[in-house]
């Protein structure tokens, strides 16, 4: 595809784009993403039967803080791995590496600490380790790879938190959540290998570092501070529910993700240009095929003597998928054309409407928390289309640009 002539500061040439080759990379990377969903669905089942909802609603919070932790804190790297120069990425990513471990050292001291807060830190520090050492496969353009290394860690973690659960009696959530954790300690060990390699470095300016933190610290929010609002307004049976159907729609709409992750090294040549990006018919196809199929599990689970506020939540919470896979392109392009501010405000200023509708709409449960995700990422939809720039990074437009 054409790139853009006039925004190409950057060192990278793409190789010639095969939009078919990276939709097949991106189904792949969404076969292992729903893989791991399905075990991790499995775990659910698992923990739900053996300890009962509301221990699940427990571990989802606690789940939940651990990812509004790390969220802040792994943005920026995140963010800069995709689109900075190599010297930049391979000097940040031993800062990521050094980060995580530290939080996994200070929730280990923790442990005397209430579950919520050891369970995730450590959970915290795991995943931005993990993150960094899947840093290279996703800035190459390989979700495909990412999305295997996360599934098989996950797949390993459920396994073992499984065994515990059916073959030691009177097991408890404590040494479940252990038996999980184990396998980020493989993880850090191996991130730690990668240390010595560089020296470290700092992910950009301080105006910058605190652009991106502020803005996943929003997502994060968004993301996993309405499971953790209901709870608290309901009950962790309430949570436990939405827990499980915003965990589907947010694994689902992970397809849009990975599909825009394929084109990294040609949005990064082109200065962040759409051409240069996943066409728009085949973001269509995939973000009404993948909410079909969550609608369809929650009517089929609607047939069956399961709970039904957990089917309709799943049939409300299609609509947010489908969003939610066109949003997820959006982010990549607007990520590689800097538009870092744009990003953050618009996290910053939604987070108040959906927790606010959380609030409102609790009397109806899961289901009204998943209509809140709607209506907020239809919002957040209209913004991102009205922000991104089909001809890619303007030099000297926008301030992050200058800041790198």
């Amino acid at each position: 595809m054409p790139g853009l002539s006039s925004a190409t500061d950057t060192e990278e040439k793409a190789a010639p784009v095969d939009d078919r080759r990276n939709l097949v990379k991106a189904l792949v990377a969404a076969g292992w993403t729903y893989g791991g969903r399905a075990a991790g669905l499995g775990w659910t089942i698992a923990l739900t039967f053996h300890l009962g909802i509301g221990a699940y609603g427990q571990y989802a919070m606690a789940f939940a803080l651990g990812a509004i932790i790390a969220a802040p804190l792994d943005n920026p790297f995140a963010v800069r791995a995709i689109r900075e120069a190599e010297d930049a990425f391979a000097a940040e990513r031993v800062t990521r590496i050094l980060l995580g471990l530290g939080l996994m050292v200070v929730g280990a001291l923790c442990l005397a600490a209430p579950y919520l807060v050891w369970f995730a830190l450590i959970v915290a520090g795991g995943e931005i380790a993990f993150n960094a050492v899947k840093s290279r496969a996703l800035r190459d353009g390989h979700p495909d790879r990412v999305m295997r290394f996360d599934t098989t860690r996950q797949v390993v973690s459920i396994a073992m938190a499984v065994g515990y659960l059916q073959f030691v009696p009177s097991a408890d959530l404590e040494m479940a959540s252990f038996c999980y954790l184990a396998p980020y300690l493989v993880i850090a060990v191996y991130a730690a290998t990668l240390v010595p390699r560089t020296r470290p470095g700092v992910p950009g300016s301080a105006r910058l570092i605190a652009i991106l933190s502020g803005e996943h610290l929003a997502n994060a929010l968004y993301m996993q501070g309405d499971i953790l609002l209901l709870g608290a307004v309901t009950d962790s049976d309430v949570a436990g529910y939405f827990a499980i159907a915003s965990t589907v729609g947010w694994a689902a709409g992970q397809v849009g993700m990975s599909l825009a992750g394929t084109y990294h090294e040609q949005l990064r040549a082109a200065g962040g240009a759409v051409t240069a990006g996943p066409p728009v018919k085949h973001v269509v196809i995939v973000a009404v095929a993948t909410s079909a199929l969550v609608m369809v599990a929650g009517f089929v689970l609607l047939a069956t003597p399961y709970s039904s506020e957990l089917a309709w939540a799943l049939v409300v919470i299609s609509l947010f998928v489908a969003l939610r896979v066109m949003n997820n392109v959006l982010t990549t392009v607007l990520y590689v054309q800097r538009r870092d501010v744009i990003r953050s405000a618009a996290a910053a200023v939604l987070v108040p409407v959906k927790l606010g509708l959380v609030c409102a709409l609790a009397v109806f449960g899961a289901v009204g928390a998943a209509i809140a995700s709607v209506v907020t990422d239809a919002i957040l939809f209209a913004i991102y289309v009205r922000s991104v720039r089909p001809e890619g990074l303007v030099a000297g437009e926008d301030e992050t640009a200058r800041q790198g």
